[in-house]
């Protein structure tokens, strides 16, 4: 590897490397797979051909995508051996007591909900990006948005918080 190359997965490493772990951290609910996702990540970044990226915001979107790729392939071997070991993931990150049950309630969401919540409503992203990242159809997020905020709403109601 050049010093060019270095230089280039330093910073990208850098500027991405929390982003990707916590991402993982929400998917799999896991630290020990977040470590390992992150790292995999970025070897096939190094080891592959780099793609040319048009902006920032597209190199992001390819590392986030690719992440989300390898997350599910990893709860695709997860549900296939049956492993059910979760710890604290992402809860470990979090600082204020509403945050934690906030994201507890969103974390005991299907698959499909939480992911796109967690894309669009604390990763800041729009339907359009998340519909990217997910290759799904933008109506396909707003639909799965919806039925999850409902969801979380119900969760919530049931806990004793009660939501309008």
């Amino acid at each position: 590897m050049n010093s060019e190359d270095y230089d280039y997965f330093s910073a990208a490493y850098e500027r991405y490397a929390d982003t990707v772990f916590r991402l993982g951290l929400v998917w799999l609910n896991s630290r020990a797979d977040a470590e390992d996702l992150t790292s995999d990540l970025f070897v096939k970044l190094m080891t592959g051909k780099r793609p040319a990226f048009k902006s920032a915001e597209h190199e992001k979107a390819f590392i986030l995508r690719s992440a989300i790729n390898l997350c599910k392939d990893r709860l695709r071997r997860r549900k296939l051996r049956r492993e059910t070991d979760y710890d604290d993931g992402i809860l470990a990150y979090m600082e204020a007591p509403e945050e934690i049950g906030l994201m507890k309630e969103i974390l005991a969401l299907p698959p499909k909900y939480r992911a796109v919540i967690y894309l669009h409503h604390c990763q800041g992203y729009s339907t359009g990006e998340v519909a990217k990242m997910l290759g799904l159809r933008e109506s396909t997020v707003r639909s799965q948005l919806s039925r999850g905020r409902e969801k979380l709403r119900s969760q919530l109601n049931e806990g004793g918080i009660h939501c309008v």
